[in-house]
C-alpha cells in the first residue's frame, strides 16, 4: 500500500480523540519504556476524559492495531503501525538546543577536515547525543566530484591514477595506458583531463568516457586515441562504499534488548557492513530525513529497531547517508532534528573543502 493512502485511510479511522490519546501514550511510554495504563494518562495528561473513557478509546486504537498489550500487564504500548501514524501525522519539530548544537560543533572542532576523520567522528557524535547507534555510509565512489587527477607512470603498459575528491576521500588504482606511452604525453593528458573533467561528478565523468560523441564534445580538439584510452581506464571505477559504526555498547541499558539473544541477534547484524550499507542506501529519497520503523527496514534482527537517517551533499549531489538506529520506542523528534543537523554540518564541512 502506497504510503499516501495509508495516512489518508488512518485519518478516517482515528478521530481527534484517538490521535490525542495515541500521542500521550506513545510520549509516555518512549519516556518510561512501561506499558501505559489509562490511569496514568488520567494523572498525567489534562486530557478532560474519564478512565472509562480512555479504556474505551485505548481498546478502539487496539482494535484499529496502533496499540497493543503486554499478556501480563493491563497497559498498552505502540505498535509499529501506531508509531507510523505518530511519526507521520502527530510528530511535532524539536529544535535542538544551544548546547546540543555546540556539542556537536565541537565535534568537528579539532577536525583536519581528512575526510577518514570526519566520517569516523560523525559516527561519534551521532552515538554520543542520541544514546544510540551512529552509522555514516561514506560517500559512493561515482556521485564524488573530482578535484584533481594524477597520473603517474609504473612501466611502459601501466600507471598510478590518483583520484582526489572533492570531499577529501581519495582513490588509487592502478590503470593500463596504451604501450609506449611516454612520460611527456601522459603529463599532457593529465593536464588536459583536470583540465577538462575537474568539479565533475564521477559518474558523469564516467559516462563521457564511455560515449565517443560526447568525448568529441568535452575534449574537441584535444581528443585522441589515447586521451579516449586512459579516460575510459582511469574512469571504469568499481563501486567502494565503508561503513562506519558506534555506540554499540548503548543497546546494553535499553529494556528492550534485556534478553541476551535479542541482543546477540542485533549485533549478528551489526557485524555485516554490508547489510548495513544497504540498509542506509536502499529506497533512499533524494532530499529530507527518512524514518524506518521496525519490520519497515526489511533486516531480520532489527525488527525492533528504527532508523532514522537522512544524505549528505556537495553541489547537490548526494555523497553518502549517516543515520541513528535505536529501538522503536526512540525520541522521534529529537533524533530526526540531530540527523537533520548533523548532515548539514558534513555537507557544509566538504562545500568548505572545494
Amino acid at each position: 500500500m502506497l504510503r499516501i493512502e495509508a495516512i489518508l485511510l488512518t485519518t478516517l479511522a482515528l478521530d481527534s480523540r484517538k490521535y490525542a490519546v495515541l500521542e500521550a501514550i506513545v510520549n509516555c511510554y518512549n519516556r518510561t519504556a512501561e506499558p501505559v495504563s489509562s490511569q496514568k494518562i488520567v494523572r498525567d495528561y489534562d486530557m478532560g476524559l474519564s478512565a472509562a473513557t480512555l479504556r474505551n478509546t485505548m481498546a478502539d486504537l487496539e482494535e484499529l492495531g496502533y496499540l497493543t498489550h503486554p499478556h501480563t500487564s493491563a497497559g498498552r504500548v505502540p505498535t509499529e503501525q501506531g508509531y507510523r501514524v505518530y511519526v507521520d501525522s502527530l510528530m511535532t519539530d524539536q529544535k535542538l538546543s544551544r548546547r546540543e548544537k555546540q556539542f556537536i560543533r565541537d565535534g568537528y572542532a579539532s577536525s583536519r577536515r581528512d575526510f577518514e576523520e570526519i566520517m569516523e567522528q560523525t559516527s561519534k557524535i551521532l552515538s554520543a547525543i542520541s544514546h544510540h547507534i551512529g552509522v555514516v555510509l561514506s560517500p559512493e565512489l561515482h556521485e564524488s566530484i573530482l578535484r584533481r587527477l594524477e597520473l603517474i607512470s609504473i612501466d611502459s603498459e601501466h600507471m598510478l591514477a590518483v583520484l582526489l575528491m572533492a570531499s577529501g576521500a581519495v582513490k588509487n588504482q592502478v590503470v593500463s595506458i596504451p604501450k609506449d606511452l611516454s612520460d611527456e604525453e601522459l603529463y599532457r593528458i593529465n593536464r588536459i583531463l583536470n583540465e577538462k573533467l575537474a568539479g565533475l561528478p564521477l559518474k558523469q565523468i564516467r559516462q563521457i568516457s564511455q560515449d565517443p560523441v560526447k568525448l568529441k564534445a568535452v575534449f574537441d580538439q584535444h581528443l585522441s586515441d589515447p586521451i579516449a584510452t586512459v579516460t575510459r581506464n582511469t574512469f571504469a571505477l568499481e563501486q567502494e562504499t565503508h561503513v562506519y559504526i558506534d555506540g554499540t555498547s548503548n543497546f546494553f541499558s535499553q529494556p528492550e534488548f534485556g534478553e541476551v539473544q535479542k541482543i546477540e541477534s542485533l549485533f549478528r547484524v551489526l557485524e555485516q557492513k554490508e547489510q548495513i550499507a544497504d540498509l542506509l542506501s536502499s529506497q533512499q529519497e533524494p532530499l529530507g530525513i527518512q524514518v524506518l520503523i521496525g519490520s519497515e527496514n526489511g533486516c531480520e534482527g532489527m525488527e525492533m529497531c528504527s532508523i532514522v537517517r537522512s544524505s549528505y551533499r556537495v553541489r547537490g549531489n548526494q555523497l553518502g547517508t549517516i543515520g541513528v538506529i535505536g529501538p522503536t520506542r526512540m525520541a522521534y523528534p529529537r533524533i530526526v532534528s540531530i540527523v537533520k543537523f548533523t548532515s548539514q554540518m558534513i555537507s557544509d564541512l566538504f562545500e568548505e573543502s572545494l
